[in-house]
């Protein structure tokens, strides 16, 4: 063999060794490299530097972590998030007295307050009913919330009257703290209130009443082109009435509301206001508990389906006959936004 050959063949040799070596050394720099660049949050791959990634928990559960139990989920920022994980509170029985290291997961709410006699008080949460109960007889009522995970609520509350008639919505923004129970008191919800005519004869009487706590002082407001003030009693059974002399108003226009004073201290807030007319003859307004507003398929209730039709008119040109029916069930601002849904859910019936 000669040398020409022979250095073929050794360069040949030194090659396949060289592209060797290269690749494997670079293959063990590329393993290098990663385990030092920190992962991408959010490809739902938990990788270096991260404790989670979407679904992707590595294999840790609340368990592992050091809890009794729970969900284990994983936070956006690619750490867990442990708010549902819960800790058993160690057992009664002997022995040593523990460390006491049992950490409650969970908050509880108490709200209590006044409302009208024997009326169903309706606990609303993130737009969901939490609870109905029934008001006693003196007025009082008083509601539990227990299990709560910790963070921000807004509480809602409305009573519904022996006749049906609503009281305005109250709303109570609460933070609730794991292991505190807060309590809120002095709640007082708005009268209920109604009137006997739609249109009143100048002149004539135009009755005004409702419901609210027993034996509380009523104030009535008639917005003319000033207000107008007046004061009653209401009952034991938290029934009142006013007499209003229509004498002094305008051809037109006007509306009433009422809130209630208890024992000088507690005051509501106002009810809903009712429209009347003052005009030169008087029509009686009619006996009914169909809802007022919301009622957008003319079926005496307010539910699902109307807001699925309000949904459809969301942000949308309103049709000329769908106008008309906003104009009478709900705003009546020529369009269906937000303020629509809330007059919804306080009319809402189910």
């Amino acid at each position: 063999m000669n040398l020409r050959i022979i250095s073929i063949i050794f360069l040949i040799f030194v090659s396949i060794f060289i592209l060797f070596y290269s690749f494997t050394y670079l293959k063990s720099a590329s393993i290098n490299i990663k385990a030092f660049v920190p992962g991408i949050c959010g490809n739902n791959f938990k990788e270096p530097g991260e404790e989670c990634d979407g679904p992707d928990l590595g294999g840790q559960s609340c368990v592992s972590l050091g809890y009794s139990g729970g969900t284990l989920s994983c936070n956006s920022n690619c750490t867990f998030n442990t708010s549902q994980c819960t800790i058993s509170p160690p057992s009664s029985g002997g022995g040593g007295g523990g460390s006491g290291s049992y950490i409650p997961s969970y908050g509880t709410v108490i709200l209590s307050g006044r409302a009208q006699p024997n009326s169903d008080v309706t606990l609303m949460s993130d737009g969901q009913i939490k609870a109905v109960i029934k008001v006693d007889a003196d007025g009082k009522f008083r509601f539990t919330i227990s299990n709560l995970t910790p963070g921000n609520y807004i509480f809602t509350l409305y009573a519904e009257d022996i006749e049906g008639r609503r009281t305005s919505l109250h709303s109570i923004p609460t933070v609730v703290t794991a292991g505190l129970t807060i309590e809120i008191g002095s709640i007082f919800l708005s009268p209920t209130i109604d009137i006997d005519k739609t249109q009143v004869r100048r002149g004539e009487i135009l009755r005004i009443f409702g419901q609210t706590a027993p034996e509380s002082n009523v104030l009535i407001v008639v917005s003319s082109e000033k207000e107008l003030y007046f004061q009653t009693q209401a009952e034991k059974d938290g029934s009142y009435l006013y007499a209003f002399n229509t004498i002094d108003l305008d051809y037109g226009q006007h509306l009433t509301k009422s809130r209630s004073i208890l024992a000088n201290q507690l005051v509501s807030p106002f009810s809903r206001s009712l429209n009347f007319q003052v005009s030169t003859s008087s029509i009686a307004k009619k006996p009914t508990k169909c809802p007022l507003k919301g009622d957008l398929n003319n079926d005496c209730r307010v539910n699902l389906i109307d807001f699925s039709i309000a949904a459809y008119w969301y942000k949308r040109k309103l049709s000329p006959s769908f106008t008309k029916i906003e104009k009478e069930n709900l705003n009546g601002d020529g369009k269906v936004d937000l303020v629509d849904f809330s007059i919804m859910a306080y009319w809402w019936t189910g």
